[in-house]
């Protein structure tokens, strides 16, 4: 029993710290070492300003102070145009198959779009475009980009393929929309994968038009700031971008699945994939902080066997375990009409707080996860639909 103030992440309030007075606190069976950090999963009484107490699940690293880890290599890849090489006096010359160079790409459009974005007051972290670096960090540490100990990503890491539609995509949206300033540039062409405004229009509309829909928004909006502001101006239009990449994407890298070491790293991949449109709807904050917390808690930080699917591994954090095994089991052939309840259950903001609750607790506690669920269910019954919410998917 605590009778202190801890401080702790708030669930509802995921982009920054805040302190709560602790009424009781009871120890899950979960503990994790993740990426060298110690992670304890608690369920937490808390009685806030007004008196009204609730129950939350919570992770507080056993550090005294949580530490941002950006992105290896962060600190010395190009954060200007004028970074990348000089060719002829002319233009830049960018290789995104180089992995300093497609981390360039978002450092850039992380430095461009933090002052537009008022959540962002103390540090760039709460940009929350920074899950796709973070990401894109975390598949060069395990492997995933076929880098082998170089920095030369593989044309045939499938993994490397869906990230170019993450990075590229959203880089040549945000210089053609004037967000970059238009140094003159050209990036290296590989495959089929295009390196243009022009060919990128034709080969993943989707992708083009939602990117510039959010990069527009984000021109747009003033300095208004709370969390329902966040979901539906930033985080709402974000995730539609987000999931256009990946829905233009998948097709076109269909053949980089057969380089994949394993069936159990293939189910991985396309689960992933596949599920983001559930992640996509309840509008995950996607900021460094957020995505540091779930990726060394849930994402595996080597490429998987089949014995991990098999008879699991022993070098494998539990709560990773448990989170493939989630993903191992999902009945996929009912994703279609999960997506339609789902649609349906994160109409309005209330709700997807909660939906995100139940997506977050899955793999830690089937029972939490349902009593997340049903309190999403009852809020999207209760409370109104958001007006924009059909245009926002």
């Amino acid at each position: 029993m605590y009778s202190s103030t801890l401080s702790v992440y708030r669930l509802d309030d995921l982009s920054r710290l805040t302190y709560y007075r602790i009424t009781a606190s009871e120890r899950l069976p979960i503990s994790e070492r993740s990426y060298g950090i110690d992670y304890l999963w608690y369920m937490i009484n808390v009685i806030d300003d007004n008196q009204f107490s609730s129950s939350y699940l919570v992770s507080i690293c056993t550090y005294l102070q949580f530490s941002i880890y950006y992105p290896p290599l962060w600190h010395t890849v190009p954060s200007t145009l004028n970074d990348y090489p000089l060719i002829n006096n002319s233009y830049r010359l960018i290789d995104p198959w180089y992995y300093p160079h497609r981390l360039g790409l978002y450092k850039i459009l992380i430095d461009v779009t933090t002052p537009l974005m008022p959540f962002c007051t103390s540090s760039n972290a709460s940009n929350i475009l920074f899950a796709f670096p973070s990401q894109f960090g975390w598949q060069f540490e395990s492997n995933r980009l076929f880098t082998n100990g170089t920095l030369n990503i593989s044309l045939n890491s499938w993994w490397a393929a869906a990230n170019y539609y993450l990075s590229v995509i959203p880089f040549l949206v945000a210089v053609d929309v004037g967000l970059i300033p238009n140094t003159t540039f050209q990036i290296v062409q590989q495959e089929n994968f295009c390196s243009n405004v022009i060919d990128c229009r034709k080969q993943v509309p989707k992708a083009m038009n939602r990117w510039r829909e959010f990069f527009s928004l984000l021109q747009e909006c003033n300095g208004d700031f709370n969390n329902r502001i966040l979901d539906t101006r930033y985080l709402g239009p974000m995730w539609h971008a987000y999931q256009g990449s990946i829905e233009d994407a998948v097709p076109l890298i269909e053949s980089k699945l057969a380089f994949l070491p394993s069936n159990a790293e293939r189910s991985f991949g396309q689960g992933w994939a596949r599920l983001l449109s559930l992640i996509a709807m309840a509008r995950k904050n996607t900021n460094l902080y957020e995505t540091l917390k779930n990726q060394r808690a849930f994402l595996p930080f080597r490429m998987l066997s089949d014995n991990d699917r098999l008879t699991g591994s022993n070098d494998l954090p539990d709560l990773v375990k448990k989170s493939l095994e989630v993903l191992f089991t999902f009945r996929f052939d009912w994703l279609s009409q999960i997506e339609r309840i789902w649609e349906k259950l994160t109409c309005n903001y209330e709700a997807r707080v909660y939906a995100q609750y139940a997506l977050e607790s899955m793999a830690i506690s089937k029972i939490l996860a349902a009593k997340y669920l049903a309190q999403a269910i009852i809020n999207a019954l209760m409370f109104q639909c958001d007006r924009s919410f059909r245009s926002d998917l």
